[in-house]
């Protein structure tokens, strides 16, 4: 059983072996490279774009995407927006059918006094729901703030160049077993 552990790892060895490749040792050619001083040059940081976003639009400033700064601010103005006015319509009718409830009559709303109290309590209810859709909206826009900084700044270096090509034709191959020819597509991907 222990020769059999051995032969084992052996041939285990051998087949990894197969796969194993060489570093060339010679110098890679890095003429195409540009040099740059290293005091100069600065990382642009996808952690740098996310602590900037803590303040709404932080992180796209920091990405240089000055553009979106303003949809975001308009969005969370937006949810805002309804935000406080779902919230003061649930505390207007809450205060309403607990008056009611209550017996205190001199502090009813004149403009709600044509509706029962199961209507009330419904409109309360919705503009509640309505207050949590706008809490839940306002919290997914700003994770969607980080989101965006931090996808940006990954990319930042990406190019998108017109450079980049694909090009398929037609070809010829020789066949090495026949002497028939090999018709085919050819499908090229080119970078700078």
């Amino acid at each position: 059983m222990k020769n059999m552990k051995q032969i084992l790892a052996i041939v285990i060895m051998l087949c990894m072996s197969l796969f194993a490749y060489s570093q060339d040792i010679t110098s890679p050619n890095t003429s195409h490279v540009k040099t740059h001083d290293s005091l100069r040059v600065a990382k642009h940081s996808p952690t740098a774009a996310i602590l900037y976003s803590i303040i709404p639009g932080g992180g796209q400033i920091y990405n240089r995407k000055y553009w979106k700064v303003p949809i975001i601010y308009t969005m969370l103005g937006a949810s805002s927006y309804f935000l406080t006015m779902y919230a003061s319509d649930m505390m207007l009718y809450r205060r309403e059918f607990i008056n009611r409830r209550d017996g205190n009559i001199d502090q009813l709303v004149p403009g709600l006094a044509e509706y029962p109290d199961e209507n009330i309590l419904a409109m309360k209810q919705e503009a509640q729901r309505n207050m949590e859709i706008c809490i839940a909206a306002t919290a997914i826009i700003y994770t969607l703030n980080f989101i965006d900084a931090m996808v940006d700044a990954h990319l930042y270096y990406f190019d998108v160049s017109d450079d980049l090509a694909i090009r398929w034709s037609p070809s010829v191959f020789s066949n090495p077993i026949n002497t028939k020819p090999s018709y085919g597509v050819s499908l090229v991907l080119s970078f700078k």
